[in-house]
């Protein structure tokens, strides 16, 4: 009976983690077709990322004015990266128990409308952080801040199924941040 249980927890983590996904990459397609559609197009370089496929540093494309995380939560690694353009809009970090889960999304032109919730320092960039917890119980943990003209996010569900931490997240945004 527990294992079920697990399973199901397990499933509707992932539910709702691919939902996240789908509406901040649907986002950033839309901000990335507003860039196409004026002849513009962002240069773009390879950085290295850490993937979950290989254990090892992979050369993944994007935009030269993105910063990816330099320090990831032990055993964390990029699971998926979604892409709109020629840039990722979303990463998807993971363990490999997938038990430490976050998202870190970027949107090109900074947020609007302001952001919102607790001001944090972030090495020399200030941001944000917002812990909310909607009616279902379901508790969202997001740290932000704005940085060459893009707008970042490090977004996490924290509950028993998602063991990742606040203080990991803070860790992931002040990487990107300082980097």
């Amino acid at each position: 009976m527990y294992n079920v249980l697990a399973m199901i927890r397990a499933a509707q983590l992932a539910a709702v983690v691919i939902a996240l996904v789908l509406v901040l990459s649907a986002g950033g397609y839309g901000i990335a077709r507003g860039i196409s559609a004026d002849g513009q197009r962002p240069a773009t370089t390879w950085r290295s990322a850490t993937t979950c496929q290989t254990g090892t540093a992979q050369e993944i494309p994007v935009v030269n004015s993105l910063t990816l995380p330099t320090r990831l939560p032990e055993g964390v690694c990029l699971t998926d990266a979604y892409y709109s353009t020629t840039s990722p809009t979303t990463l998807l970090y993971s363990n490999e128990q997938r038990d430490k889960v976050f998202l870190v999304a970027f949107f090109e032109g900074g947020t609007n409308p302001a952001p919102t919730g607790a001001q944090v320092q972030l090495g020399n960039l200030v941001g944000y952080v917002e812990d909310t917890t909607r009616q279902d119980g379901t508790r969202v943990y997001d740290v932000s801040f704005e940085k060459s003209g893009w707008a970042y996010h490090v977004t996490a569900r924290l509950d028993q199924d998602n063991q990742v931490t606040p203080d990991e997240l803070h860790a992931v945004a002040l990487s990107m941040a300082e980097g």
